[in-house]
């Protein structure tokens, strides 16, 4: 208690220090393009009362979520198959392995020309973007079941849906919980970016069309709101960590 206390104090403590840092910055600026945090408070309480904060955040989220949703269902299967069988991880992971580090909004433009400017689009986008680090870590938690433990379980007579439940699942979970935690941030990301790009809905959109307007007090409060959505996100992956896999203390960060 005491060290979560500590660990909370120096959080706040950070908070304080940024915001203080740019309140003094935009101070000394004096430029209309550096609003003060009196002038971005304003503008978030304005756009959280007329409710377009709430309607953006939803369609974005809503884009997002089905992007991520796809990316983890498929790298999940894959990254477990490749992880438990030598000839799907012979197919796989060289392809994973040459197409990790290629920059995929590169392909954003084809994207948009197979699937039109739209949420299924920027669902695909995300979709391959989240896709790789979950892959990876489905595939490392599948691949910390030892051999021997195999071998236990078939000698016990555990089945193929035994083994599964009851020794890959809670092995590979945690790992796949922290592939989570790192594909959530890229969804937002990737939804915010794509949504710059002719479309009408969304925080993306919003940051666009206040930057059109050289209006960086509303881009730097939805910021803020896109900030504190994946804080959220984050702490609900870290509760069902700690309530899932109770078999192990998880890392509060």
């Amino acid at each position: 208690s005491r060290i979560l206390n500590a660990t909370t104090m120096r959080n706040i403590l950070g908070v304080v220090l940024a915001i203080s840092a740019w309140q003094v910055f935009a101070i000394i600026s004096d430029t209309p393009l550096i609003p003060g945090l009196e002038r971005i408070v304003a503008e978030l309480l304005y756009m959280l009362r007329d409710g377009t904060i709430a309607h953006h955040a939803l369609s974005s989220l809503a884009t997002g979520g089905a992007g991520l949703c796809l990316a983890l269902v498929v790298a999940a299967v894959l990254g477990v198959g490749a992880g438990r069988n030598w000839v799907v991880d012979a197919a796989i992971h060289p392809l994973v392995t040459l197409l990790y580090p290629v920059p995929k909004l590169a392909l954003y433009p084809l994207i948009i020309l197979l699937l039109g400017i739209g949420w299924p689009s920027r669902s695909a986008q995300v979709a391959l973007e989240c896709f790789f680090p979950l892959f990876v870590h489905s595939y490392a938690g599948a691949k910390a079941v030892s051999q021997r433990a195999e071998w236990l379980a078939r000698n016990v007579g555990a089945g193929p849906w035994r083994f599964f439940s009851d020794i890959l699942v809670p092995s590979a979970l945690p790992t796949m919980l922290t592939g989570l935690r790192v594909a959530v941030p890229i969804m937002l990301i990737v939804t915010t970016v794509t949504e710059f790009i002719g479309d009408s809905q969304g925080l993306g959109h919003l940051i666009a069309r206040s930057a059109a307007y050289f209006d960086t007090a509303s881009s730097l409060a939805v910021v803020f709101v896109l900030g504190v959505i994946g804080m959220i996100c984050d702490r609900i992956i870290v509760a069902l960590r700690h309530r899932i896999v109770f078999w192990e203390r998880a890392a509060s960060l």
